[in-house]
């Protein structure tokens, strides 16, 4: 089983032949090449976990050849160890310069020759597994915090709440949620909740808004905080809606009326940033978080409630809606409007048959939901 490709570089014909003896047995693949110019054109189609370069060679020696090869993106990172008779300390220095990660003076030894190549194949293993898991650690920390609060925490900087002017914020949860879990047992619902919020992350993300937390059964979203998109407010309402239309989607899947969605929207300004220093997370506060808050408490269980300022920015594209007053907790009477369609216009429609595919793509947990 090939575990390494090995691409060597001589332009004597006989000196490939004994590099090719010397590594026989070896789970490696070789490929040569009898120049510099040889070398560049089969490179620029071919990625070798390593490379051995002679030095001296008719034509673009070794140097030059390298410094070409560091040109190609695929090439960057990729190990060379220089094979030569030339034992000058200058010219093993130059080799460094130029980028290698190792010289061997020929004529080599045949055990010495492998030890550094495996050695060579073994730091860019270790090398290729630091960066999947410093990538790995990225893409979690690009889903607890947004880019801009990443940026400084790498500067050494604790990030600064801000306070954002216009921001839109949906927040929601099911009724009777401990009644259904009391129901069904903490698993269940749980499993039915992962999937719920999966799709929620999903219709979120294609309108442009950005989860900041689940507490429980609620869920709270934002727009217009650290991403900038277009007619927000729109947006907002458009993915509330979506919401909707995938618990209900749900619903039947599953053959009963389980779960009823409430969902509050509201605009205005709000503070975001990180609040504590144990188990860091980006969160938002203030009076347009409490008013979305206060309309989910209110909601219906097909439609989404507005506050009345929210409504006023989109009136003209929610011919459908109803007005009603409500005592809201701590904030009195207030004029909510629920609506239960909107004018779509310029917004991503909501599939939830393509949402749950891609779920059960992920893991197969929606196929065990639904068979058990």
């Amino acid at each position: 089983m090939i575990q390494a490709r090995i691409f060597a570089v001589d332009d004597l014909p006989e000196n490939l032949q004994v590099l090719r003896l010397a590594l026989r047995g070896m789970p490696w693949e070789l490929e040569t090449a009898v120049s510099g110019e040889d070398a560049l054109q089969k490179l620029a189609v071919y990625g070798p976990d390593i490379i051995l370069m002679d030095i001296q060679m008719p034509g673009i020696d070794g140097f030059e050849t390298v410094a070409r090869l560091r040109e190609m993106p695929h090439l960057k990172e990729t190990p060379v160890l220089f094979l030569s008779a030339l034992q000058d300390s200058a010219v093993i220095v130059r080799c460094f310069d130029a980028g290698a990660v190792d010289y061997v003076t020929k004529p080599f030894r045949r055990p010495e020759l492998r030890a550094r190549i495996r050695t060579q194949l073994e730091i860019r293993r270790l090398q290729a597994s630091v960066r999947q898991e410093r990538d790995r650690f990225a893409s979690i920390l690009g889903n607890i915090l947004p880019d801009s609060q990443i940026a400084s925490l790498k500067a050494g900087v604790r990030p600064a709440p801000h306070v954002v002017d216009d921001a839109t914020v949906i927040m929601t949860d099911f009724r009777n949620f401990t009644g259904i879990t009391r129901r069904i047992g903490a698993e269940a619902a749980t499993t039915h909740l992962n999937h719920l919020f999966y799709a929620f992350d999903e219709i979120v993300e294609a309108y442009g808004l950005e989860r900041i937390k689940t507490i429980g059964d609620g869920y709270l979203a934002v727009g217009g905080v650290n991403r900038a998109a277009d007619d927000v407010p729109a947006r907002t309402v458009a993915a509330g809606l979506a919401m909707q239309a995938y618990v209900k989607a749900y619903n039947g899947w599953i053959g009963e009326t389980l779960w009823d969605l409430r969902v509050g929207i509201h605009a205005g300004p709000l503070v975001g940033g990180i609040v504590g220093f144990q188990k860091i997370a980006f969160d938002v506060w203030g009076d347009a978080v409490n008013m979305a808050s206060r309309l989910q408490s209110v909601a219906g269980h097909e439609g989404v409630c507005l506050s009345h300022e929210l409504w006023k920015r989109i009136e003209a594209r929610i011919p459908d809606h109803r007005r009603f007053e409500a005592d809201l907790h701590n904030l009195g009477s207030q004029t909510v409007i629920e609506c239960r369609s909107m004018d779509m216009a310029g917004l991503p429609p909501c599939d939830p048959d393509a949402i749950r595919k891609r779920f059960n793509d992920g893991d197969g947990l929606v196929d065990r939901l639904f068979r058990d």
